[in-house]
C-alpha cells in the first residue's frame, strides 16, 4: 500500500512539474521577427512621405537637418502633417486644415527624427502654420500641396541596421528635371512595437544634400550677373509674366531672357498672387545643377 501511495505521489509531482513547464513556456514573449526582403522594400517605400517632407522643408527654407532646432523640428512637421497627415486614422480634415491629437503628431515626429525623445516647444514664428489646443491636446496644421513634383527613393544599401537611400525630388513637368538630391539614412523605428498598426517602421537619422560638381562658371544661369554656384541661393530682379500653371511662374530678366521658375512653397504661392503681369519683382531661387529646375524659395 505504501508503495502504491508513493507511486501516486511521484506521478502527481511529475505531472505538476510538466504543467508548470508548459505554462512557463507559453508565457514567454514572442521573439521579434526580422523583416523579409519584400517587407523591407515596402517599409522603405512607406518612408517616401516623411522623406519628401524633410527635403522640401530643407530646400525651400534653406535649412539643414537638425532635429534639435525647434524651428526645423516644427517646420518639418508642418510640411509632413500638412501634406500627408490626412492619411492618419485619427486626423480631422477640413478644406484648409488638418487636426491631429498629440500622440499622432508624436508618431509623425518619430518617423522624421530617429533620435526623437519628445515634442519640442512650438516656436511663436510657426503660429501661422501650427496651433495647439490644450483643452483637446491636439495640433492643427495648415494643409499643404505637394505641387508638380514628387520624391523618389532609391535603395542604396544596409549596414549594421542602417538603411541608406537616395532621395530625388523630381519635377512632374514634361522635362522631369531633378530639382534636388539627398542621401538619407534610416534606422528601425524603436517606438513601432508600442504603436498599434504603425505607419512607419523606420525613422530618418540623417539627410545630406548631394553636392553638384559643376564648375562655378558653368553653373551660372543665363540672364543673371551672379557668380554663385548652382547649389546656392540666387536673388534676381525681373518682370513678372504671370503663372503658366499652379506651380510655375515666368519671369523676364534684365537682359530680356524669359525663364520659367517652379515653386512648391505655399508662402511663395501667396506672395506671387499679389503681383500683376508686368510688375517688377525681386525673388530668390535655387538650382541644384545647370540642367535642374530653378525653384523659387522667397519673394520679396
Amino acid at each position: 500500500m505504501k508503495r502504491l501511495t508513493s507511486s501516486l505521489v511521484v506521478c502527481m509531482l511529475m505531472l505538476g512539474t510538466a504543467a508548470c513547464t508548459a505554462n512557463t513556456e507559453t508565457e514567454e514573449p514572442p521573439q521579434t521577427q526580422e523583416m523579409t526582403a519584400e517587407q523591407q522594400a515596402q517599409a522603405v517605400d512607406d518612408m517616401t512621405a516623411p522623406v519628401d517632407s524633410l527635403v522640401r522643408c530643407m530646400l525651400e527654407n534653406g535649412m539643414e537637418y537638425d532635429p534639435q532646432n525647434p524651428e526645423f523640428f516644427w517646420t518639418s512637421l508642418a510640411y509632413f502633417a500638412g501634406q500627408y497627415g490626412s492619411e492618419h486614422q485619427l486626423a480631422e480634415v477640413t478644406d484648409d486644415s488638418i487636426t491631429l491629437p498629440s500622440k499622432a503628431v508624436q508618431e509623425l515626429a518619430i518617423a522624421l527624427f530617429a533620435d526623437y525623445d519628445d515634442l519640442l516647444e512650438l516656436p511663436d514664428s510657426l503660429s501661422g502654420r501650427v496651433t495647439y489646443d490644450e483643452s483637446t491636446d491636439a495640433y492643427t496644421f495648415g494643409r499643404g500641396d505637394i505641387g508638380l513634383a514628387e520624391t523618389k527613393l532609391t535603395f542604396k544599401g544596409e549596414e549594421d541596421g542602417v538603411v541608406t537611400v537616395q532621395a530625388d525630388l523630381v519635377s512632374l513637368m514634361e522635362d522631369q528635371d531633378i530639382i534636388g538630391s539627398w542621401t538619407v539614412t534610416m534606422t528601425n523605428n524603436t517606438y513601432a512595437d508600442g504603436i498599434s498598426d504603425p505607419m512607419y517602421l523606420y525613422s530618418v537619422a540623417s539627410v545630406t544634400p548631394i553636392e553638384t560638381t559643376e564648375n562655378e562658371g558653368d553653373s551660372q544661369t543665363s540672364g543673371t550677373t551672379s557668380s554663385e554656384t548652382a547649389s546656392n541661393e540666387i536673388t534676381v530682379n525681373a518682370v513678372y509674366n504671370g503663372l503658366s500653371d499652379g506651380h510655375t511662374a515666368e519671369m523676364t530678366l534684365p537682359d530680356g531672357t524669359v525663364n520659367a521658375y517652379q515653386f512648391t512653397d505655399s508662402n511663395v504661392a501667396s506672395k506671387l498672387q499679389e503681383y500683376n503681369v508686368g510688375d517688377a519683382i525681386t525673388f530668390t531661387y535655387t538650382q541644384e545643377s545647370k540642367d535642374a529646375a530653378m525653384v523659387i524659395t522667397n519673394v520679396e
